[in-house]
């Protein structure tokens, strides 16, 4: 099983130290923070940074979080920071951009139709798709299931890539956003495009329409979501690629990044030998 991190699961400190912190603890990979990125691309060169990440690899820089749902009028504006997204991916060699579903609050009015989002995103997504194909980058998307995002079923999220120009578009599921549809590990087996990373996390005790997006995650095997059941149907899809932690918890923002960065592994080493 191949482990990585996410850095929101370490957002306490500035990127190197990040980096520092994964490679001792053991992790073979990273996904790092479009914003701790480009602030450390500010006053470090390029081969600094790669030379940071080494031994272990990049493998998304996460996320890109305006591309859906902003206005229309705001789109060249969008166009114009994923230029930038595709430089920095670029500079230090990253493969892969994650996209999540977008946000959308009462306070914006009423969502159009479910036919017209569609179309939204998946116009937007082809567009994003050439776009940073010009960087040898791959964008993936992360449905969420929480009631301010919008698309957070397999089913809808077959729906929108039901287009050869998407065919062949990475998924990234997240234990956590998908436990909220509440339909089950056993949605991963319907999903039409194959998954490009794991996000592996858990969710606490509570209800689920009470639930924060965030806040409300754990170690895998340490909620209520049966992590290990998901690892198992993830598995059988054939899935051979990286389990990447995504936490945002306010115990592990509290600690040394080192010290977290330890926690996590051991954490992730003990709920391994649970498989």
């Amino acid at each position: 099983m191949k482990f990585a991190m996410n850095e929101n699961t370490l957002f306490q400190c500035e990127l190197i130290e990040y980096l520092d912190a994964c490679k001792a603890a053991g992790f073979e990979a990273v996904e790092i923070s479009y914003a701790k990125v480009k602030e450390a691309l500010r006053f470090l060169s390029a081969k600094e940074v790669k030379d940071a990440i080494k031994p272990m690899k990049v493998i998304s820089i996460n996320a890109f979080e305006d591309v859906f749902l902003a206005p229309e009028s705001s789109w060249a504006t969008v166009v114009a920071e994923g230029r930038l997204f595709g430089e920095l991916s670029k500079a230090i060699d990253c493969p892969a951009v994650v996209l999540p579903s977008g946000r959308w609050y009462e306070m914006y009015g009423p969502l159009v139709s479910e036919k017209e989002i569609t179309q939204l995103y998946r116009t937007r997504l082809i567009e994003m798709v050439e776009l940073f194909k010009e960087y040898d980058v791959t964008v993936m998307f992360e449905p969420i299931a929480y009631p301010e995002f919008i698309v957070g079923t397999v089913s809808w999220t077959n729906e929108i890539l039901d287009t050869p120009e998407l065919r062949d578009l990475p998924i990234v599921p997240d234990i956590h956003n998908m436990h909220r549809n509440k339909e089950g590990s056993d949605q991963l087996k319907n999903l039409k495009n194959p998954i490009g990373i794991f996000h592996i996390d858990d969710t606490i005790k509570g209800n689920l329409d009470e639930l924060h997006v965030a806040k409300s995650r754990t170690f895998p095997g340490d909620g209520v979501a049966d992590a290990k059941v998901w690892f198992q149907t993830v598995k059988q899809t054939g899935f051979d690629g990286y389990y990447s932690l995504e936490l945002f918890d306010d115990t592990l923002y509290a600690m040394s990044a080192h010290d977290a960065a330890q926690l996590c592994m051991d954490k992730l080493h003990a709920f391994a030998k649970t498989l």
